[in-house]
C-alpha cells in the first residue's frame, strides 16, 4: 500500500537525510513531501539536492516545496543584487558554498540545476486531508494560500487560524524546530483534535533535545526520527 510521508528542514544534512529513508523504507510506490529548506547550515548542501533529484530522475514521488532558506539561494544566485546577498550570507551561506567544493570544483561553483530546480517548487500542496507549507499561513488574508511570504518564514500564527476556511484538513509544517519530545507530544490524545503538525526536530541544532530529523506519515500520523549524522 502506497505511503504518504512528509520532512522538512534538512539542512544540508544528507547523511541523515539518507539514513531517514532507509529508516522508513521509502519506495517508488511511496509519495514523499518534503517541505523545505535544503540548504544552508548543515555541511552537504549539494548532496543534499543531488540526491532528491537522483530520486526524482529514478522515478521516486518526490513532491518538494521549497523554503526560506532555498529562496535565499535562489536570490543571490538570480537577484544577485547587495541586499539578496547578505540575506543569504547572514542565513548560513558559507556551509552551502563549502559543499560545493569536490573533484572537478575546486573553486565551488554553485550548480545551475540546483538553482533552476529550486526556483521551481511551489509554495504549498493542498491534499484532501492536508495543507503542507514550509514555514505557515497568513490567515488575515482571504486566501491564506496567497500570502508567500507567510509561506516561507512565518512563526507564531496559531492563534489567527481560521477554522472555517481549513475544514477538517490538518497543516503539516516546518521552519520553527522543537525538541523531539515537543514533536512527539503532538500525538498526544489531548491534542488530537488539534489542526498542526510541526514537523521541524532541529536537524542542525546542537540544543538539547534537538537535532533529529523527522519523518511523518500522513496516513498513519507517526513520526520516525534519526539524529544528525552529518556533525
Amino acid at each position: 500500500m502506497p505511503r504518504r510521508l512528509a520532512i522538512s528542514d534538512i539542512h544540508g544534512c544528507a547523511r541523515t537525510f539518507e539514513a531517514l529513508l532507509d529508516r522508513v523504507s521509502l519506495g517508488t510506490t511511496d509519495h514523499l513531501y518534503l517541505l523545505g529548506d535544503y540548504v544552508d547550515r548543515g555541511p552537504r548542501t549539494a548532496q543534499v539536492l543531488d540526491y532528491i533529484i537522483k530520486l526524482q530522475r529514478e522515478g521516486y514521488k518526490i513532491h518538494a516545496l521549497r523554503g526560506n532558506h532555498d529562496q535565499y539561494m535562489v536570490d543571490a544566485a538570480l537577484i544577485g543584487d547587495k541586499h539578496s546577498r547578505n540575506a543569504w550570507r547572514s542565513a548560513g551561506a558559507a556551509s552551502t558554498r563549502k559543499s560545493y567544493i569536490r573533484p572537478g570544483n575546486p573553486v565551488g561553483a554553485i550548480d545551475p540545476l540546483h538553482i533552476f530546480w529550486l526556483n521551481e517548487l511551489p509554495y504549498y500542496y493542498l491534499l484532501d486531508d492536508y495543507v503542507l507549507v514550509h514555514a505557515g499561513l497568513n490567515f488575515r488574508r482571504k486566501n491564506p494560500l496567497k500570502g508567500k511570504k507567510a509561506m516561507l518564514n512565518r512563526r507564531n500564527w496559531y492563534r489567527h487560524i481560521d477554522y472555517d476556511w481549513l475544514g477538517d484538513r490538518k497543516i503539516v509544517h516546518g521552519h520553527t524546530p522543537l525538541t523531539k519530545v515537543q514533536v512527539e507530544a503532538q500525538l498526544h490524545p489531548r491534542r488530537r483534535a488539534y489542526p498542526v503538525f510541526d514537523i521541524d526536530a532541529g536537524c542542525f541544532h546542537v540544543k538539547a533535545g534537538m537535532g533529529h530529523l523527522c519523518a511523518l506519515n500522513l496516513d498513519e500520523r507517526t513520526f520516525t526520527f534519526v539524529p544528525n549524522l552529518d556533525r
